[in-house]
């Protein structure tokens, strides 16, 4: 999964992450939580973790924008632009993750954000570092946002974007019952497109997650099969 973050190019960046310090002054305080995942804003303290997530080469490969976060500076300016956007867009934003246990540690970021190039709606996104892929806390942190979407936003639809090679990303957004729309431009490059009606997702979140992985699997090898016959 992906968000877009709109660019700003490196030399119009402030040197701290001021604006984010300014208005928290203290820790922020987690705002969601599941089993294994917290979610809370993202906080000047956090620049270089996030830098350090984006200087990992497996990660970068499967991002379609080229917001050069692996630098601090930018990093700093992008938390700074974030604790703005949770003021003015209540209930948008992209949030910090970190699991529980064994002890809380960082591991990526959730959201949900405008569409830069569509109007009114909003996406879903994702990342994580590669150590936490394939533990299914992509999947945990996608159905909390999910969730705040349908409960606590009142959306109608959200959307999903994710790179071409990306299959896990798909696989996930698929076992959440996302459509998927084909491949079209985003960020300037050919990515794949999904959406759901979240009135899919209320009749769909209290089925096993292991059931809905399973059929959206089968469907996934069964457009693979169509699309080389």
């Amino acid at each position: 999964m992906s968000t877009s973050i709109s660019r700003m190019p490196p030399t119009a960046l402030p040197e701290t992450g001021a604006v984010a310090e300014a208005i928290a002054g203290q820790p922020p305080l987690p705002w969601a939580a599941s089993r294994r995942l917290i979610l809370r804003e993202l906080d000047a303290a956090d620049v270089p973790d996030l830098a350090a997530m984006h200087r990992d080469p497996r990660l970068r490969a499967l991002l379609i924008d080229d917001f050069p976060l692996q630098l601090p500076k930018v990093s700093a300016a992008f938390v700074d632009r974030m604790a703005l956007r949770y003021r003015e867009h209540e209930g948008l934003g992209i949030w910090h993750a970190s699991v529980q246990q064994p002890q809380p540690a960082f591991v990526g970021w959730f959201s949900l954000m405008p569409m830069a190039e569509r109007a009114g709606e909003v996406e879903i996104g994702g990342r994580l570092l590669p150590s936490a892929w394939g533990t299914g806390l992509a999947q945990d942190g996608g159905e909390m946002m999910l969730d705040h979407a349908t409960d606590d936003l009142g959306l109608r639809t959200v959307w999903g974007v994710c790179h071409l090679r990306n299959r896990s990303a798909a696989a996930v957004l698929a076992a959440m019952g996302f459509e998927s729309l084909g491949v079209m431009p985003y960020e300037g490059i050919m990515a794949s497109h999904h959406r759901i009606d979240l009135n899919v997702w209320r009749a769909l979140r209290n089925t096993p997650r292991m059931t809905r992985l399973r059929r959206a699997l089968r469907s996934l090898a069964a457009e693979g099969s169509a699309s080389t016959a």
